[in-house]
């Protein structure tokens, strides 16, 4: 229901064990519903209801500093509500690896501050092998990491309630934090290892989502069914679009067996979406954020190659000594971990009557968006081209003259290269820059946002970059012209 959700448990013997989980609490009961179900959906496992293993409060909510220009970001963080988590118990070794996947600033607790204590630093890390707040961390790191956590609880709700709601219509989606190179693939996060403690609770259909051209499959659906709870499109590629789900997110899905009849299941009926995938989705706009519930995974879990800079190989195993969710898992710890989940669950409902949507930390995320839309030519050139140290910040160019300037930069790869690519990439460009704090300050743009001045009688499109240093210094627009000097080595 809108409010709840029923899971069916075997207990000893013949005697089944109800649970129904509810806001304010979970419940079990023995006694006979008056509801049946096939027994494929009894989970096979004992349940004994545990004390809740953490607490979550809403302390407030959070108003980002304003920007002129930056509505992408404004879309994200304005109006959220701040949460802080309490930890009480870890006992779960789910709960341990999701916090561990949530510890966006390990190096710095684990390494660096030990860097001339390694032993003082391997005591401390086995002590602390599942915290949230470490020590060494600042107050604002502790936040980040602990609101990480607080979504993944969120996004585990979400997914174990079967109600659908249109308005509450998401796809969580698991993508790595780490900020790699242009074209550098993170992964071996442990994002993947989440999706399969779903399939204790219902059906999950799996599909590869390494073919970008997944969806020219018109069978690509015919192991969906109105049983199937889940379908998870694993490892997606770079450039598989996030827009060819949208109908599917928030409407019917459509099945096409082979040699049978097509048929619709109904959005109410229909399992939900989800994703994991090594990449920040190409199409990662105002439409694919209102339809997906992204999920952040630190690079705790990680393979150390000759390509990067890790110290070890750190998998969820080696946490554990041991395999997690297998077929010699115990008994009791599949209880821990269900009551988890189920605890997650609860706080879910706490806010499914609310216009409440759960984000990470979206820092590095925007910031792996903004360097794949501008790629490493283009990175390159605009750092040098609106450096501090040089002269095209804190004033109006002629936009025409900066494309023709970053053209003869390009050389060959500039070919075919279209001024409205320039321009997204240009924002991308400023949106990630530190130095940087506004791109066309809105006091100079017209009413469709951009900026037209006469030059030598023939009106052209202008751009202003403004300086993070001018803007602290409050520094008034220069709105007089800078003509380029096209001798300038670019």
């Amino acid at each position: 229901t809108p409010t709840s959700q029923l899971f069916y448990f075997k207990k000893s013997g013949t005697q089944n064990v109800s649970v129904r989980i509810t806001a304010q609490g979970i419940e079990e009961t023995t006694e006979t519903t008056g509801r049946y179900v096939w027994s494929d959906n009894v989970i096979p496992h004992r349940f004994t209801k545990l004390e809740p293993m953490f607490e979550i409060k809403e302390l407030g909510t959070f108003q980002a500093e304003p920007r002129e220009s930056d509505g992408e970001q404004k879309a994200v963080f304005d109006r959220d509500p701040v949460f802080d988590i309490v930890v009480k118990d870890v006992s779960s070794p789910l709960f341990g690896y999701l916090i561990n996947t949530s510890r966006l600033h390990w190096r710095k607790e684990l390494e660096e501050q030990w860097a001339d204590r390694p032993e003082d630093g391997a005591a401390y890390a086995t002590a602390n092998r599942f915290r949230i707040d470490g020590d060494g961390l600042t107050e604002q790191e502790i936040k980040e990491q602990k609101l990480n956590l607080i979504n993944k609880i969120f996004a585990i709700g979400y997914m174990l309630h079967r109600h659908k709601s249109p308005s509450r219509a998401w796809a969580p989606q698991a993508m790595d934090h780490k900020i790699g190179e242009n074209g550098e693939c993170n992964g071996r996060s442990g994002k993947s290892f989440l999706f399969r403690a779903f399939e204790t609770f219902g059906r999950m259909v799996k599909l590869s989502g390494r073919n970008p051209k997944l969806m020219d499959n018109p069978h690509v659906f015919d192991q969906v069914d109105k049983s199937t709870d889940i379908v998870l499109v694993d490892d997606c590629a770079e450039y598989l679009s996030m827009g060819v789900f949208y109908d599917i997110i928030t409407g019917s899905l459509t099945v096409n067996p082979k040699n049978n009849r097509s048929y619709t299941i109904p959005f109410h009926e229909a399992p939900k979406l989800a994703f994991t995938t090594n990449y920040v989705p190409t199409d990662f706009n105002a439409s694919t954020m209102a339809r997906l519930l992204p999920m952040v995974f630190s690079d705790y879990y990680h393979q150390r190659t000759d390509e990067n800079d890790y110290l070890e190989d750190r998998s969820i195993r080696d946490d554990f000594q041991r395999n997690l969710q297998d077929e010699g898992y115990p008994e009791g710890d599949w209880n821990l971990d269900i009551n988890f989940m189920l605890q997650c669950l609860q706080f879910y409902l706490s806010l499914s009557h609310r216009n409440v949507k759960i984000l990470p930390p979206m820092d590095n995320i925007l910031m792996r968006k903004h360097k794949a839309e501008m790629g490493a030519n283009f990175e390159d050139w605009a750092e040098t081209y609106f450096s501090p140290e040089g002269d095209n910040l804190d004033r109006l160019l002629v936009r025409r003259e900066v494309f023709e300037a970053y053209l003869s930069f390009a050389g060959n790869a500039g070919r075919n290269y279209t001024m409205n690519r320039f321009t997204r990439q240009l924002r991308a460009f400023t949106l990630s820059s530190a130095h940087i704090w506004v791109f066309n300050p809105d006091s100079l743009t017209n009413s469709q946002k951009r900026i037209s001045r006469r030059v030598d009688g023939k009106l052209e499109d202008c751009i202003y970059l403004r300086s993070v240093q001018a803007q602290q210094g409050q520094m008034p627009l220069n709105d007089s012209f800078s003509i380029i000097d096209q001798s300038m080595p670019f």
